[in-house]
């Protein structure tokens, strides 16, 4: 059914990498990782995969982007669905059977979601970000990419480090691919240091940004569904 790609620089995701994966419903599934560093502990990640189903890991070195790294990782799947998870997000165990439903849209070649939660840590704050659900759009979170397999024999990522989803995102439009936003659930933006991401931007500003759902240590039951 789907292959889960995920690339990484950091270490200290490796639980929550595998949790996402092993988390997922369903048995037609694998999760290839690319490990972004050659300075990375390669046996380690190994080791923590031969207690799981249908892993796979590959290391590339630094010279090498991550737009070139979603690349190889699609290169390596063998599913007709591609699902790019980040390694710093949570994604809830009906999020990937969620997500396939949206293909039965006519015409539809990529699901995401425009509409998501993110949870600010330092705040204990889960905000909602946009609200544009089950229906036709022109963007999705980068971190909410599922794709048809067939996309990448036209389209790959570009070779960059910073925005490369949504160079992705524009690239497919050119090409006349159809985008379908799901709903909010099952997957949640985890924002931890503000120094960590690529947004840079202060915490305040993104409570502002978001509508405040609620202060909570346990967001998880709010986003997840029972599919």
């Amino acid at each position: 059914m789907v292959s889960i790609i995920t690339c990484t620089m950091r270490e200290e995701f490796m639980d929550n990498v595998f949790a996402n994966y092993e988390r997922q419903i369903g048995e037609d599934k694998e999760l290839i990782i690319i490990l972004n560093r050659g300075t990375m502990d390669f046996k380690r990640w190994e080791e923590k995969a031969s207690g799981y189903r249908n892993v796979n890991i590959y290391q590339l070195g630094e010279e090498y982007t991550l737009g070139d790294c979603l690349n190889f990782a699609i290169d390596q799947s063998k599913y007709d669905y591609i699902a790019k998870f980040d390694d710093d997000d949570y994604y809830g165990a009906a999020y990937i059977i969620r997500s396939i439903e949206g293909f039965k849209k006519p015409d539809v070649s990529i699901v995401g979601k425009n509409s998501f939660y993110m949870y600010i840590k330092s705040k204990r704050a889960l905000i909602l970000a946009n609200d544009k659900e089950h229906t036709y759009t022109d963007w999705v979170a980068g971190a909410t990419l599922v794709v048809k397999k067939e996309v990448f024999s036209k389209v790959k990522f570009r070779s960059r480090n910073i925005a490369e989803d949504a160079f992705f995102i524009e690239d497919c439009k050119l090409y006349g691919f159809k985008m379908y936003s799901t709903d909010r659930f099952d997957f949640t933006a985890l924002r931890r240091d503000p120094n960590e991401h690529t947004w840079q931007v202060s915490d305040e500003v993104l409570l502002n940004w978001g509508q405040l759902v609620a202060y909570t240590d346990d967001f998880e039951s709010i986003v997840s569904t029972n599919a």
